[in-house]
């Protein structure tokens, strides 16, 4: 699952346009799933044109290589497609992100989450911690801006 999220800078703040899940078939053979992937990155990218896409940097585990393998696969294709619309890719770590959300760079999901809700004016829980995960790429993003304030 791929989690996205679109957010739109306002004077203050920002706003939610779009967010959820890609999800892919299991069992559907490993180039297909990540073609789906691509393909629908480049909708998202088709429909809203961002100015900048933001990815979470990869931290992987040693103890888990297969992972790893496939987030970078899944992470080429989202790059291939920001390159097909010549859109930038900005990078942020996870503790960034948590930080920026919430001041401390060890906040669980639940606080991530209420902060996003919070920010953005959402109301209720959001449908997936992807889509959690991409909104708070997204602010974070934004906050690097010059002038951006929450």
């Amino acid at each position: 699952m791929t989690g996205f999220g679109v957010v739109e800078a306002l004077s203050r703040g920002g706003k939610a346009c779009d967010w959820g899940t890609i999800r892919t078939q299991a069992g559907t053979p490993t180039p297909l799933r990540l073609k789906e992937i691509h393909d629908q990155v480049h909708l998202l990218m088709e429909k809203w044109a961002p100015d900048v896409l933001v990815m979470e940097e990869v931290f992987v585990l040693k103890q888990f290589p297969k992972a790893a393998i496939s987030l970078g696969e899944v992470r080429g294709v989202i790059h291939l497609a920001a390159q097909e619309m010549e859109t930038p890719i900005m990078e942020i770590r996870p503790t960034e992100v948590k930080s920026a959300l919430t001041g401390s760079g060890r906040a669980r999901k639940e606080q991530i989450q209420r902060a996003i809700r919070r920010i953005l004016g959402i109301e209720g829980k959001l449908d997936s911690n992807h889509a959690a995960d991409a909104l708070a790429l997204a602010l974070t993003g934004l906050s690097r801006k010059e002038g951006f304030r929450w």
